[in-house]
């Protein structure tokens, strides 16, 4: 059965600040080796394999990635990526509850619902995101890694 953590439980316990979040595509990137993520990025999911750091990963990455599966957008082996998450004791599924929707609320600048979630899930946990979305980055209120 899949772990869900919920976010204030997952909250304590994971003491590293080199923590964070990730998008859809930085973590498909990493999942596919593929050259297009950057190398600090990979540099975190690696870290994040050898259980330095946690990445937290909002459900609707997972939802994004099955939606880019089914549509064959990336060719990948999304029942691996999902059971390799689920195993795993540093990448930190995190559901859309109610802390969450209330960060969502104040965010009037980020058009997109995929975003405005994953920039939510960040600002709940005060971690930064590993993106290369443009849009994000040049937001003030949240720091991005790319």
């Amino acid at each position: 059965m899949l772990k869900l953590r919920r976010p204030f439980i997952a909250k304590w316990g994971y003491k590293n600040l080199m923590n964070c979040v990730t998008d859809t595509h930085s973590l498909l990137w990493w999942f596919t080796d593929s050259p297009k993520i950057s190398p600090k990025a990979l540099g975190l999911f690696e870290k994040c394999e050898r259980g330095e750091i946690i990445i937290f990963i909002p459900t609707i990455v997972i939802a994004e990635a099955l939606s880019i599966f089914d549509k064959k957008r990336i060719s990948f082996n999304f029942r691996r990526l999902f059971k390799q998450i689920n195993e795993s004791e540093n990448f930190v599924l995190v559901a859309l509850d109610f802390p969450i929707l209330q960060k969502m609320v104040d965010l009037k600048d980020i058009p997109e619902l995929h975003d405005k979630i994953i920039v939510s899930t960040a600002k709940y946990f005060n971690l930064p995101i590993i993106t290369r979305d443009r849009h994000l980055q040049t937001l003030s209120y949240i720091k991005t890694i790319w």
